[in-house]
């Protein structure tokens, strides 16, 4: 029984350190880049610290070019339970006075992921469930606001 224990615990480590893994830089085409990375962490929402992450993987990268990091696009999805958030980059290393120049901005599906709130949708069907089971709405309430929810998120 210990044993078993013992290799449980051992692969749920392995699989939470699997998750953490980045895809490292990934050239995407003659002059842009992408890393990827999972967040790990338990939780629900987005990790601050799993993007920071794959911010200073693509500094380190373009700074070892005596360039500096230029962010074309990134999507961040939240974390949810039985689902690890992620972080993805796509980004060009430009000189540092490019990099200065204003750009039009990039409309980013952070924004986007963050604005559909999973962890929002998550609590209001935990609170919809907890009506349900205390008797306060009936199961037909239940499924007709739980689909109401689903479809305008």
């Amino acid at each position: 029984m210990a044993h078993e224990l013992r290799m449980a615990s051992l692969v749920g480590v392995l699989l939470l350190l699997s998750g953490c893994a980045s895809t490292g830089v990934i050239r995407m085409d003659q002059d842009s880049y992408m890393i990827g990375k999972k967040d790990g962490s338990p939780g629900i929402g987005v990790s601050l610290s799993n993007k920071a992450a794959v911010y200073r993987e693509a500094n380190a990268f373009c700074r070892e070019k005596g360039l500096e990091v230029k962010t074309l696009s990134e999507t961040v999805t939240p974390a949810m339970p039985a689902r690890l958030g992620s972080t993805e980059l796509h980004f060009k290393c430009v000189s540092p006075t490019e990099a200065a120049q204003p750009v039009s901005p990039v409309p980013s599906k952070s924004a986007e992921a963050v604005k559909t709130a999973p962890a929002d949708i998550y609590e209001e069907l935990t609170k919809l469930d907890e009506l349900r089971k205390k008797g306060i709405i009936t199961e037909d309430e239940f499924q007709a606001r739980k689909a109401k929810i689903l479809a305008t998120k």
